[in-house]
């Protein structure tokens, strides 16, 4: 039987760096695969050297939902040098929640991958390591194949953004972008080609491929909620 480990990523910050070059530090508009692989692999306490055992994660199935889109936000830092001083532009998504999928055939590697997610020998950060993942990261390992999972599983976002959308669809139903692996899909849609798939992390050589990718529109049902809209700006944290 197919397993797939479901992980959500949410908190007042995140980035996913997909083409970041110099002083410009840029974040795709959702988990790229081999942020989500590096975090796997750094989890397992794979090195960034160890090549091998980071490409060997590229044969995990890849999926995300995006539940709650965010906003981009733009920083910028001041670096010095002995000679000179430069401006380096950063960006990141904020409010923003997503769940990534991770499936494979062989149920014992999913089984020994969410084990060290639970205990990671590295600790987790969405996409930078000055953003920690938080408590409700790990959402746990379901018993059935990535595409069924990512179709059925319930809505993620916070509740004061649900809250508002039920307002505004008044449907019952919200639907939500998703993008997965092409070969998981057996239909003739074209792919995108996204450039996220692991060459190498080694700081000397750090390379990425490209990647043939699907979108699906998901359909999910919106739970009865409350009409209180107040939005807790602390709720992704997690407990205290």
């Amino acid at each position: 039987m197919m397993k797939t480990i479901i992980l959500k990523f949410s908190g007042p910050l995140q980035s996913w760096g997909i083409g970041s070059y110099f002083e410009t530090r840029d974040t795709a508009r959702y988990p790229t695969k081999s942020a989500v692989i590096g975090l796997v692999g750094g989890a397992l306490g794979y090195r960034r050297d160890e090549t091998e055992k980071n490409q060997k994660l590229n044969e995990l199935s890849f999926g995300v939902r995006i539940e709650q889109r965010g906003t981009l936000l733009k920083d910028f830092h001041i670096a010095r040098s002995a000679n000179q001083s430069y401006v380096t532009n950063r960006y990141y998504l904020q409010d923003a929640v997503f769940l990534a999928m991770l499936s494979h055939k062989d149920s014992k590697w999913i089984d020994t991958v969410a084990k060290a997610l639970v205990s990671p020998v590295f600790p987790p950060y969405m996409g930078r390591r000055s953003v920690p993942v938080d408590s409700g990261f790990f959402q746990g390992v379901v018993d059935d194949d990535l595409l069924s999972t990512i179709k059925s599983y319930q809505w993620q976002a916070s509740e004061w953004y649900q809250k508002r959308l039920s307002q505004e669809k008044e449907l019952g139903k919200i639907k939500l972008e998703a993008y997965v692996d092409a070969s998981l899909l057996d239909d003739s849609s074209p792919p995108i080609f996204q450039r996220d798939r692991v060459e190498s992390f080694d700081l000397m050589n750090r390379n990425h491929g490209f990647r043939p990718v699907k979108s699906m529109q998901i359909e999910i049902q919106i739970a009865e909620m409350s009409k209180d809209t107040e939005h807790d700006a602390f709720q992704g944290i997690g407990g205290v």
